[in-house]
This record gives C-alpha cells, sequence and structure tokens, in this order.
C-alpha cells in the first residue's frame, strides 16, 4: 500500500482502518463501475489497473476527461453528498480494487473527528486535482485550432 497515491498524506494507523472498511474486488476490463447519474453508494480505491472516466455531451457522445490508475480514489461524490453521479466510469483494463460503502466511511468520520478530518482533507484534495484536470481539459477542447490566428489580429 505503500505506493498508493491516496492516503500518502495520512498515517499508517489511518490508511489501515480504511482499508480494513473495504472488500477487494478484481472487475474485468470494459465494465461500467457506475454511470452518469445514477445514485451510487460505492467508492473504489484503484490498487492495479486503469479507469476511464467521462461524461455525455449532448451532439458529441461521450468525452473523456481523466484517466485513472494504480493508487487512486475514485467514486468520492457519495462521500460529500447523496446526489447522482456527475461522471461515467469505466474500467480499461482488468482492475484490482477496494470497494467501500460510502455510508460506512461517512458514519466512520462523524465518530472519530480527527480521522474525519483528515480522510475529508483527502477527499478535497482528489476534488480540486480532477477539477484542474477537468478545466485544463476543457481549455484545450476551447481552443482555436490555429492559436497563432486567434492571437494576431487581423489587418485590413
Amino acid at each position: 500500500m505503500d505506493q498508493l497515491s491516496f492516503g500518502r498524506n495520512l498515517s499508517e494507523k489511518m490508511m489501515s482502518k480504511i482499508i480494513s472498511m473495504g472488500e477487494p474486488k478484481t472487475v474485468a476490463g470494459n465494465c461500467c463501475l457506475f454511470r452518469e447519474g445514477e445514485y451510487h453508494n460505492s467508492v473504489y480505491l484503484i490498487v492495479k489497473g486503469n479507469v476511464l472516466l467521462d461524461t455525455f455531451v449532448q451532439g458529441r457522445k461521450f468525452i473523456e476527461l481523466l484517466t485513472l490508475s494504480d493508487g487512486e480514489f475514485l467514486g468520492c461524490s457519495p462521500i460529500i453528498s447523496t446526489r447522482p453521479m456527475s461522471l461515467r466510469a469505466t474500467t480499461l483494463t482488468e482492475t484490482q480494487l477496494i470497494v467501500f460503502q460510502a455510508d460506512e466511511l461517512k458514519d466512520y468520520c462523524e465518530i472519530d473527528h480527527d480521522f474525519g478530518y483528515q480522510f475529508m482533507k483527502e477527499i478535497a484534495c482528489i476534488f480540486a486535482r480532477r477539477l484542474m484536470a477537468t478545466r485544463l481539459q476543457l481549455l484545450d477542447l476551447f481552443l482555436p485550432p490555429d492559436v497563432d490566428s486567434a492571437v494576431k489580429p487581423k489587418v485590413t
């Protein structure tokens, strides 16, 4: 578990507690873990594998946003709210996961406030990194094909 990107700032005791709350699961490639718009209570830690996050855009089909891999946490939304999932997650390869129930994690955060504070800081960092990655994707998406002509004023 030392190579995990999730939980680097958590103590070994806290990571052990988190891991003990999950169930290992291996999922085949090209398997949908959750869909945009559905309610979902599971969250995942990717032990080994790759998971694509994408979103449906009317008139453009699915737009790929981010690929997650070994050591990353996935499906954080149910920890924060009971709203539907905002993205779709699909395994690209056979993927080894640790599956958690969001309600169980939230309940433990309420019981042990020190744990809860540190855990939620990790979740906030995940959201911040993914928001930045999505922002960069959007900037790239809306960048004119010929950047030079977009920057240069037209001379008449």
